[in-house]
């Protein structure tokens, strides 16, 4: 550690020390509350800083005279722009006024408006998932429709640009979640098991990533909670699918919040007819509580989640005719605990902790299933800001996990048991160098437990800023990754799987416009390789590539009361992996995906009325039962959803809306379990989606509403 910081110094140790010129001070609204996250900077430069959770801003010019325009940005809030011309410190308050709109302004935007900072993830909020048709107010939903981004519909989870879906990390607040989903069983979809409105922004990187996060050969989806201390209100919730009820207590610097939820698709799968035969419909019974607290120059948030599910259900299968017979039931705990301090103008200080268990018991045909496991994660990060030009931070991260695993036929059960234990430094800098260029390094060491050697992953990125509207940059990374938990019972990985990212992007934002476009290529090494019916023969001679390109067009400005998006992927991606020692392309990877999603403000009405169109081309399926190289192809997914939002009044809401509007029936994938004959189908449970709720909110506050429960 200490040789690390020694050699950040050296490195830098040329930088000169001019007149350091510090231009500080706070940003509230009208009402006097701080605004976080302000992107403060000097106009058509690269100095600036975000504000803090108390609305601080601080940064350093290293000049003996500022002669420019101070810039005021933040996706909720009107812009400031304010006149500087000083040889001297410099210290102003800022008052800046809410964007006006009674649904609130709908963001994506990307990281290019902190300044040389390559577009390496596209961020968006809670009301974009929410108020985006066919997302359903799931979180994967709507990052379905990201670039680099795929969700297949028999599944649910989330897949990054040719990666299995364990190849991808989700955090909240720095700290990984290892089961971020529902419970699931047979080929029911999950959805993410969080709130969108429990976190103040969300942020998707399809590679590249920074050094801070790994164990993840894809990508990674980060969430943050939410800082500020909530005003006391409750809220009402019916829908058709079941009910809920919330209510948050505000005192002094603290806020105390808990959400009760229950749901039973019982009456709604008796009105909508479905695939399967229910014999138990799902439920599930969910309750949430954050704690926050204001601290002195900092803060700290607790959230705990518990949710309780059950189902049972009979399900033919076609065209062999077998009826499976599937049922689960699960208790899923989640702790996150988060503190962080500034320690002083330039210092901050970031503590997190993670705690996870799950109890799931799942049968298919007698077939039983039990699992049980612990989860604990320390993360520890130090960040300083040496000067205008130059960021670095530095941390630990310790994960620790646990599983019991139970499975059998008729009582006949067999028991194994992992325990696994991980490891990682990282230190990374940013350096923004002359004439338009910026540099970011890290690197990440790694130890995971079954594995006897360390690994180093160096990234870099390289940022070019073409003028105030455009950039270029390039980046390349080292990502490794070991195996989960129920592999690792059956298998002992002796190195690191591993996947290098080269990646090129063009950003061009204007006038609430942005273009986006990114070239990629991925890497495979070290992947396993396992006999069929051999697996003590494996070896990781495995290997394979991802590559392609994603175009991203977002526009919010061309239209009166429109917004959209449109977004398209390419994917060619083959691996020599698991039961096949030759190239393929995996059953999962859908060359061509697209999804145009577009929301429209109806101002008599009262209304936002949103429609998402997503096309997916047809996967490829091999049978690894048999010697022949026969293929079956999914057919192409065309979906269209459609919601509408509807203000009752300003505290009252009605809200609708339908999934796969059109009535298509595609086959998502198949099932090679029968001997001999054709694959059985794998197609959606149901023709359509329908869902239709009522959200009321009593406050002192007369204009807060439900829109965090669509």
């Amino acid at each position: 550690m200490k040789a690390l910081l020694s050699l950040l110094l050296l490195l830098f140790y040329g930088e000169l020390e001019a007149h350091r010129i510090t231009v500080s001070g706070t940003v509230v609204d009208k009402k006097s509350k701080p605004i976080e996250n302000v992107n403060v900077f000097l106009k058509d430069s690269f100095e600036g800083d975000l504000s803090d959770a108390n609305g601080n801003f601080s940064f350093v010019v290293q000049d003996t005279l500022i002669d420019d325009v101070l810039v005021l940005m933040h996706h909720d809030f009107e812009g400031v722009e304010e006149v500087i011309v000083t040889r001297e410190n410099y210290l102003r308050d800022f008052v800046m006024l809410e964007k006006e709109g009674l649904l609130g302004e709908i963001i994506i935007k990307t990281k290019s408006k902190r300044k040389r900072e390559r577009a390496e993830s596209i961020d968006f909020n809670a009301m974009d998932v929410v108020s985006t048709a066919g997302s359903a107010g799931n979180i994967i939903g709507v990052i379905g429709t990201m670039p680099g981004a795929q969700v297949n519909g028999e599944d649910g989870r989330l897949m990054i640009r040719g990666g299995k879906t364990d190849e991808s990390g989700i955090y909240v607040n720095g700290i990984r979640v290892f089961e971020p989903y529902t419970a699931t069983v047979g080929n029911v979809p999950v959805r993410s098991k969080f709130n969108p409105f429990l976190f103040k922004g969300m942020s998707f990187s399809a590679g590249g990533y920074s050094a801070e996060f790994g164990d993840a050969l894809s990508g990674v989806l980060q969430l943050d909670t939410a800082d500020d201390i909530d005003a006391s209100r409750k809220d009402v919730s019916i829908s058709i699918l079941g009910g809920s009820f919330g209510q948050t207590h505000q005192w002094g610097k603290n806020s105390l919040s808990y959400h009760l939820n229950y749901l039973n698709l019982g009456a709604y799968t008796a009105l909508i007819k479905q695939r399967y035969d229910s014999q138990k419909p799902f439920s599930t019974a969910s309750a949430e509580v954050v704690f926050k607290r204001e601290v002195k120059e900092g803060g700290y948030k607790l959230y705990t989640a518990v949710d309780y599910s059950t189902m049972a259900y009979r399900q033919e299968m076609l065209p062999s005719q077998r009826v499976d017979t599937l049922a689960l039931q699960s208790m899923n705990v989640y702790l996150n605990s988060f503190y962080f301090k500034r320690l002083s103008p330039y210092l901050r200080l970031d503590v997190g902790t993670g705690v996870g268990y799950i109890d799931y018991k799942g049968e298919k045909n007698e077939r039983y299933i039990g699992k049980e496991r612990w989860d604990l994660s320390q993360k520890l990060k130090m960040s300083y800001q040496w000067n205008g030009n130059l960021r670095s931070f530095i941390g630990a991260d310790v994960q620790l996990a646990q599983l019991d695993l139970t499975k059998g036929i008729r009582r006949d059960y067999e028991n194994r048991y992992s325990y696994t234990s991980r490891f990682a430094l990282f230190f990374e800098s940013d350096w923004n160098l002359r004439s338009g260029f910026s540099l970011r390094m890290g690197v990440r060491a790694n130890k995971y437990s079954t594995i006897s050697n360390w690994t180093l992953e160096p990234r870099t990125m390289l940022t070019y800023q073409l003028n105030a509207k455009q950039q270029l940059s390039f980046s390349y990374g080292v990502f490794n990754q070991a195996l989960n938990l129920e592999q690792g019972m059956y298998l002992k990985q002796e190195d690191w799987m591993r996947a290098n990212h080269y990646i090129f992007n063009y950003t061009y934002e204007f006038k609430k416009r942005i273009l986006r476009a990114e070239v990629f290529y991925k890497k495979y090494s070290k992947l396993l390789l396992t006999p069929k019916g051999q697996l003590n023969n494996y070896s990781q001679l495995g290997e394979g590539y991802a590559k392609g390109f994603d175009l991203f067009w977002k526009d919010n400005s061309t239209f009166k009361n429109l917004k959209y998006w449109i977004t398209y992927t390419y994917i060619d991606s083959k691996r020599k992996e698991m039961y096949w020692n030759e190239w393929i392309q995996p059953s999962y990877i859908a060359k061509h995906n697209l999804s145009i999603v577009t929301k429209y403000w109806l101002e008599q009405w009262r209304s936002q009325v949103s429609m998402t169109y997503h096309y997916t081309s047809p996967r490829e399926f091999y049978n690894i039962n048999t010697n022949d190289k026969l293929m079956y192809k999914s057919t192409t997914i065309h979906n269209v959803s459609l919601s509408w939002a509807y203000l009752l009044s300003a505290q009252k809401i009605l809200y609708a809306s339908v999934d796969n509007l059109l009535g298509r029936y595609p086959v998502y994938a198949y099932q090679f379990e029968q001997q001999g004959g054709q694959p059985d189908r794998i197609s959606a449970s149901a023709t359509r989606f329908v869902y239709i709720g009522f959200m009321w909110t009593l406050s002192l506050n007369k204009k807060s509403n439900q829109l965090d429960n669509l």
